[in-house]
């Protein structure tokens, strides 16, 4: 392994504290929670304008639910995770109060609940960690596994990495399943007799041994610097020999069944994706989807992420190109302004091609939920004990919003929330004209979201991110 790929797969599937095996056994009494992070760039087909007004604004908001609080309505964009409705959880009228504005800015504050500070060159770095690292980093301790979050993504336009470990320090993703597949699924593989897999898996832990031993007689040799490396090597070599022991639970070695990646054997290389295979992300995100489920139901980590890009995808309708070719997705997006006549042609074209670009991204996530569906461990249905974040940057696109953010969680994580429910926590800003909803405020904000997040994984936390927000503590009611 060269160090550029030693380097990628500590950082793609971040390494997790070593098996501590009398801590698993005192808290073995525990289910495990899982979290899982959907992460869509761009927002949504929303009108929130940053500022209180909307001129030349069109007039739909297709990602809030209709229908009363207590029995929502899904619309055009979620109508994939109609099979889920009991399981979700809409929340509107919350804000991002420490980065309400430009594009990199709002991805790298929105799952730090920070604001952004300047590296030594000037530009914009995360400021601390965001939600999904720190629980992977938590849960991980709390229930040691091979990896403490699997990080995914799929290739395109992107504005900055959402997930940081620390302050200045994305987590890097992978976006080939096929690499991701061959880093967690090595000792699963379903076609083989047991007996055989046994075998394989008693010699590479005799070889991992070896390996770390030599580790161990050649780190008092080494430079400072060189240690470091070395050190990330080892930890990279016991989350290999903890994804060995996972397989020794009988349980868990009956559950996992990995991912079926061939269908995209013959893709060729990510890098060239998207000059070569313009249809690639039609094949590519749904199984990063699988891999995702897969690596939660063979408990190789309690945390996965996805990253979606901002994309205009050639196998979607695309009634607006032909009206208005657009440059990207972005253009696409801000185009949303200005359209003229909402029952206009032009209108109409712009709705419908977002509707199916937002379609496909949300198709995602319910792929994801009718996966661990039908699925249970010890402690019943897997998604009962999993929780699922939904969440952009931006409500509004085309004024890069970031008021009343599109969230959307799914899992009630033991009882935590009750779901089958959309709650609002703003005031005002909620009417059938655009004039009816300049007068939007909220004094909630993505503070209060992650601090009740780290509440529903029985963390005690009282408030997470900086002192940008309105009001401290946990969302009421949910």
């Amino acid at each position: 392994m060269n160090r550029r790929q030693f380097l990628r797969s500590a950082g793609g599937l971040a390494v997790a504290l070593p098996w501590l095996s009398s801590l698993a056994r005192a808290q073995n009494a525990q289910i495990p929670l899982r979290f899982a992070l959907f992460w869509e760039t761009g927002g949504t087909i929303n009108h929130r304008s940053p500022a209180h007004h909307y001129d030349f604004m069109h007039p739909w908001d297709d990602w809030r639910p209709a229908g009363p609080p207590e029995a929502p309505v899904l619309g055009p964009l979620h109508e994939a995770l109609a099979p889920h409705l009991d399981r979700l959880l809409f929340l509107s009228g919350l804000d991002n109060f420490a980065e309400p504005g430009e594009h990199q800015r709002a991805d790298l504050s929105s799952l730090t609940a920070r604001s952004v500070q300047s590296s030594s060159v000037g530009l914009p770095v995360s400021s601390g960690a965001s939600i999904d690292q720190v629980l992977a980093e938590r849960l991980s301790a709390r229930w040691p596994v091979p990896f403490s979050s699997v990080d995914l993504a799929t290739p395109g336009p992107t504005f900055g990495e959402p997930s940081q470990r620390a302050a200045g320090q994305p987590v890097v993703r992978e976006h080939d399943p096929r690499l991701a597949f061959a880093r967690l699924f090595t000792h699963f593989d379903a076609g083989r007799p047991e007996a055989e897999l046994a075998r394989l898996r008693a010699e590479h832990r005799s070889v991992l041994d070896g390996v770390l031993g030599g580790f161990q007689a050649l780190h008092p040799r080494l430079s400072a610097a060189d240690r470091l490396i070395l050190e990330a090597h080892q930890d990279h070599l016991r989350a290999m020999e903890q994804r060995l022991a996972v397989l020794d639970d009988p349980a868990v070695a009956a559950a996992c069944r990995p991912p079926d990646v061939s269908s995209i054997a013959g893709l060729g290389a990510a890098e060239d994706w998207l000059v070569n295979e313009p249809h690639f992300r039609q094949l590519v995100a749904p199984l990063q989807a699988d891999v995702m489920a897969h690596a939660l139901v063979c408990r190789l980590t309690h945390v996965v992420t996805m990253h979606q890009p901002d994309t205009i995808e050639p196998f979607l309708p695309l009634p607006f190109e032909a009206l208005s070719p657009q440059v990207d997705a972005h253009a696409l997006g801000h185009s949303g302004r200005g359209l003229g006549d909402p029952e206009g042609e032009l209108a109409r074209a712009w709705r419908a091609e977002m509707q199916a670009n937002r379609r496909f991204k949300v198709g995602q996530v319910a792929r994801f939920l009718d996966t661990l569906a039908p699925l249970s461990d010890e402690g019943g249905p897997l998604l009962d004990h999993t929780l699922v974040l939904h969440i952009s940057e931006f409500s509004n696109a085309a004024l890069h919003s970031a008021r009343d953010l599109p969230i959307m969680l799914a899992g009630n994580l033991g009882g935590f929330f009750r779901t089958g429910r959309h709650l609002t926590f703003s005031e005002g800003g909620r009417g059938p004209t655009l004039e009816s909803h300049v007068d939007y405020t909220t004094e909630w904000s993505t503070h209060n979201l992650h601090t009740t997040l780290l509440r529903a994984f029985r963390f005690e936390d009282e408030h997470f991110g900086d002192d940008t927000c309105p009001r401290r503590g946990v969302l009421p009611g949910v």
